[in-house]
């Protein structure tokens, strides 16, 4: 899909291109090497584990080899990326979905995350306005944004992510409380209980897994940024403050 979007902006000569990617792109890889508040500049290596992850990276390789690229009227497509992270909002389908768990455990609300887990959150609106501000300034600042990457962020604290999303929910509902830790050989050990199910039922049934071991343990490694590249390059600043969010 990248692929085709990029040959179109050739073929109709639409110089500028803003793709947003997801900082799935980066990580965390296989080994699940932690990254504790880097920025775009951080080197990370190891290979990306989720199919998710790899499809973005792919795509981000091709958006920016891309840049510089001819046009059919003989000017260049300059592109620019942005990653966005988890982001929150009022219609948030996670956030829904762990509103319902909690609710049918009484107002529970568990956790995957081990305590030393840290994970940033941006809220929809500011992630929108970025795009808004970088797109403007892809244009009008061709040489400085062409060819770059940027975190998607805003004040939502980085923190420990079942805090954050205990703190969100308990906001619309009092009554949501936080609950206990959930062992990560617990969560494996369902995983593999669950493909064994899926083999026996193959013939007749194939239901989609709850959940997968690369997902797992994206969920249990700590992979978080801290940085003002947004900021200083095009202005950037959130729309929103963390109490509105």
């Amino acid at each position: 899909g990248t692929e085709n979007v990029l040959r179109a902006c050739c073929e109709q000569s639409i110089p500028y291109l803003l793709y947003t990617s997801s900082i799935a792109a980066v990580g965390p890889n296989t080994s699940c090497e932690p990254m504790l508040r880097g920025n775009e500049d951080t080197e990370y290596s190891g290979e990306v584990e989720l199919p998710y992850g790899k499809t973005k990276a792919m795509a981000e390789k091709m958006v920016l080899e891309a840049n510089g690229k001819k046009l059919s009227n003989g000017g260049k497509l300059r592109t620019c990326i942005l990653r966005a992270n988890t982001v929150y909002g009022e219609k948030a389908a996670f956030l829904r979905e762990l509103y319902v768990l909690a609710k049918a455990r009484n107002g529970v609300l568990n956790y995957l995350e081990p305590e030393t887990a840290e994970r940033n959150h941006t809220y929809v609106g500011n992630v929108a306005w970025m795009h808004v501000l970088a797109a403007r300034s892809l244009q009008l600042q061709p040489a400085l944004l062409a060819g770059q990457v940027y975190y998607c962020y805003d004040d939502t604290p980085s923190t420990k992510g079942f805090l954050l999303r205990h703190q969100l929910l308990s906001s619309a509902d009092p009554s949501v409380r936080l609950g206990s830790h959930i062992p990560y050989w617990k969560m494996w050990l369902m995983i593999q209980l669950y493909r064994i199910i899926r083999l026996i039922l193959a013939p007749f049934w194939r239901p989609q897994p709850f959940l997968t071991v690369p997902l797992l343990n994206t969920i249990v490694t700590t992979f978080s940024f801290k940085t003002d590249k947004a900021s200083r390059h095009f202005g950037y600043k959130p729309l929103f403050t963390w109490q509105e969010s």
